[in-house]
């Protein structure tokens, strides 16, 4: 596994790889815009070309784009629905002008409509960007929480999204740590059985683990990021993480709180200091 971190893009986007190496990363997520604002400004050629530079000599396949918190592809508010639509849209061409290989986007919430109607609308909602663009970044759906009425709390949902798109190819899925144990998955104590499902079910889609501790308990359907160590997942869990050989390639991403010296190195430490421990 690449072990990495999501790292600021203040001051230009670049440097956001410049910060990765300096915390030792060797994977990197980013939000490819003000994650503030539906649509971004323009990106400045100076800014993209340092990028793509940067990012060649880091290893632009072991980066990802994130998505802005604004998108909801399941929303029935039609302003909503029509402005998430042109922001991911903008979101996936910044991607591929930055040759990043992976975006992820929660799937969305299905507020005032119902379960089955938002997994159909996220799938046709992809559908239709996809269709109507070329585009080569592939769009990891990432497991969520399980609060309120958010789809992606169980890998069915994901299923039902990828395997019924026409776009299946250009589709992935992002497992997140904290998110998996606050839906009911119990991956301190089930961790086989889980990682098991997740690899008969998605094979090589699942590209991006999102490495988070959490507060609260299994099932909770709370999203509460933790420290690495200092949540309730426990050192036995990251150590199997860390070690799976069959998640070698994939990308782990650290999303939690920074050291009060606004720095991923020391949990990305205690993370490699686990390699080989078993």
């Amino acid at each position: 596994m690449f072990l990495g971190a999501h790292e600021s893009i203040a001051g230009g986007i670049y440097k956001s790889v410049l910060r990765a190496k300096e915390d030792g990363c060797e994977a990197l997520q980013i939000f490819v815009k003000n994650a503030n604002r539906w649509i971004g400004a323009p990106l400045a050629n100076e800014f993209k070309e340092k990028f793509i530079i940067e990012a060649k000599n880091f290893g632009t396949n072991q980066i990802c784009g994130h998505s802005t918190y604004l998108i909801n592809l399941a929303s029935i508010d039609e302003e909503i629905y029509n402005k998430s639509i042109e922001c991911y849209k903008n979101e996936l061409t910044i991607c591929d002008a930055l040759q990043i290989p992976f975006y992820i986007i929660h799937p969305g919430s299905f507020r005032n409509s119902t379960l089955r109607s938002g997994i159909t609308k996220v799938g046709q909602s992809i559908e239709m960007v996809y269709e109507r663009n070329d585009y080569k970044v592939m769009t990891l759906l990432e497991t969520t929480a399980g609060q309120g009425c958010s789809i992606g709390c169980r890998l069915e949902h994901l299923s039902e999204i990828i395997y019924t798109n026409p776009f299946e190819k250009k589709l992935g899925i992002c497992l997140d740590t904290c998110h998996m144990y606050a839906s009911g998955y119990d991956i301190v104590n089930n961790y086989e059985a889980i990682i098991e499902e997740v690899l008969i079910n998605f094979k090589e889609k699942c590209k991006v683990i999102h490495i988070n501790d959490t507060k609260i308990k299994c099932g909770a359907r709370k999203d509460r990021h933790e420290r690495i160590m200092e949540g309730v997942l426990g050192k036995d869990f990251f150590t199997k993480l860390v070690n799976d050989e069959r998640l070698s390639d994939t990308l782990g991403i650290l999303e939690t709180e920074k050291d009060p010296v606004v720095s991923y190195k020391r949990q990305l430490s205690i993370l490699k200091s686990l390699r080989n421990f078993q």
